[in-house]
């Protein structure tokens, strides 16, 4: 069932700084009624670009409902112009929508300015099936999308996309489709620490003699639900010293282990192996971050808040159409994904007020309790999959409510 929410209720929502923001930023230019300027308010203008991305509509078709909605007469061109802009601007009011600089300033995690990595097959304009891939940076502590470079559906998903952004001081996250040896090389080569879920097939790990090192003997030993541990293990390059860290594990519920179970069975089918099936009953990663500066419980919950901050990204792309680009600019690209972001965030809130979970995470407080003098992270709401703005016709209204 759609939830009906005319733009009164929407707009309740968003910072009430919005419009003296949009001043600030210098995107709006108040004048005088007489002058015939177009736009002097942010306000019908942020309704044209999310109406457009929360339903996935056309520009032409945007300007056309707008027009008749006596919202505000801009053409298709002139509604492109500011797609070119607003992304940083959306992605300001994402940060007030969340209160992104209260939980998850660098302060909150060990000093190291987070940054996610991601990427999702994107289809072009009029085409059918995967045309490209979209590969994406975001900013954990303003929710701020640094990067949104499309290349071909050949281009893989690696850190070795993003080597040039990659400083001292910085703490890059990503799933198991970038741990690898190469890519892990590129970010501790470039002064910065990473945080990959383990991948059995792309990361061999080895010991302190150089020996393979069998992660699932060590992870047996974690057998009740919560039970966390960790082990010094190393990477291999090809190239340069071999990479120290830790491998950390916690032991999943049996319900959410089986979940995790039948997820590998629909997407493997024939393919999966004993050894992948029983390896689901742990969540299990490694980082380069050293144990004096984060423990093993405190570096699980940090990887967990990776699905928190992609629920307009990754999870929620399946109820949003995220990768579905209205183009291949990079700067429109940006406004379409934290114009996404910002409606999904916006939805979380009104949907529910439960506790994010990722698709195989444990309870936020079986992990509190190996690291009980770092508090948890405060929970937030998700977007539930019954409650997405485009449950709306296409031709929604865009007048507010009588």
């Amino acid at each position: 069932m759609g939830v009906q929410l005319d733009w009164e209720f929407f707009r309740a929502r968003l910072p009430s700084d919005f419009r003296e923001l949009a001043i600030e930023r210098g995107l709006i230019r108040p004048q005088l009624p007489q002058l015939g300027t177009k736009v002097t308010d942010i306000e019908p203008v942020l309704r044209l670009i999310l109406h457009r991305a929360g339903l996935d509509v056309s520009l032409a078709t945007t300007a056309s409902a707008a027009a008749s909605a006596e919202v505000i007469a801009l053409s298709s061109v002139a509604i492109h112009k500011w797609e070119r802009k607003l992304g940083p601007y959306l992605a300001e009011l994402s940060q007030g929508v969340l209160d992104a600089p209260t939980q998850f300033a660098p302060g909150t995690w060990a000093g190291y300015e987070v940054r996610l990595v991601d990427a999702t097959v994107v289809t072009r304009p009029g085409a059918v099936g995967t045309t490209a891939r979209v590969h994406y940076v975001m900013r954990l502590a303003d929710l701020q999308i640094l990067r949104a470079t499309v290349t071909d559906e050949h281009t893989g998903e690696t850190f070795r996309n993003h080597e040039d952004l990659v400083e001292p001081g910085q703490l890059w996250i990503a799933d198991r489709v970038h741990a690898n040896a190469p890519g892990i090389a590129t970010i501790v080569g470039g002064g910065a620490d990473v945080l990959v879920r383990y991948n059995r097939g792309a990361l061999p790990l080895y010991d302190a003699e150089g020996e393979l090192f069998d992660v699932l003997e060590h992870v047996r030993t974690l057998r009740t639900p919560g039970a966390v541990g960790e082990w010094r293990a190393w990477v291999h390059p090809d190239h340069g010293q071999p990479i120290r860290g830790r491998l950390c594990a916690v032991r999943l519920p049996d319900d959410k282990a089986e979940e995790a179970r039948e997820r590998l069975r629909r997407e493997q089918g024939k393919e999966v192996t004993p050894e992948t099936l029983e390896a689901a009953a742990w969540l299990i990663v490694f980082t380069t971050i050293s144990r004096s500066r984060m423990k093993a419980g405190r570096v699980l919950q940090l990887y967990r808040l990776r699905w928190q901050i992609e629920l307009g990204i990754k999870r929620d792309k399946s109820i949003g159409d995220l990768d579905q680009l209205p183009n291949f600019r990079e700067d429109t690209i940006a406004t379409w994904l934290q114009a996404k972001l910002l409606i999904h965030l916006v939805a979380q809130k009104i949907a529910s007020e439960a506790e994010a979970f990722s698709p195989s995470a444990v309870e936020w407080h079986l992990l509190a309790s190996q690291a009980p003098s770092c508090p948890a992270p405060r929970p937030s709401s998700v977007a539930r999959h019954d409650l997405p703005l485009r449950g709306h016709s296409r031709r929604a209204d865009l007048r507010p409510a009588a």
